[in-house]
């Protein structure tokens, strides 16, 4: 009789794919293959160097880190009345 195989857990399978991106979170994996010209700006607006726009989530110290997390829900609450409206609504 063939040796059943063990389907991995939810956790393992997401730990694999993090492992597997580079990644330690969620979170990470999306920043990490956001596209360029948008990790520039919110590096900007979290006003981190240069170096910050190409390194992976992983890479960055704590203050960093909290510095992106501020910057980005600081962007997504100020942009989320002017998301989906039409171009005529932009007078």
């Amino acid at each position: 009789m063939a040796q059943a195989q063990r389907i991995p857990t939810v956790e393992q399978s997401l730990a694999n794919i993090h492992a597997l991106f580079g990644s330690q979170s969620h979170a990470g994996l999306v920043y990490d293959n956001l596209p360029e010209d948008f990790r520039r700006a919110i590096c900007s607006a979290a006003r981190l160097t240069k170096a910050h726009i190409n390194m992976p989530l992983a890479d960055m110290d704590e203050v960093s880190r909290a510095k992106l997390h501020r910057a980005i829900n600081t962007l997504a609450d100020a942009l989320k009345p002017l998301a989906n409206r039409s171009l005529k609504d932009f007078r």
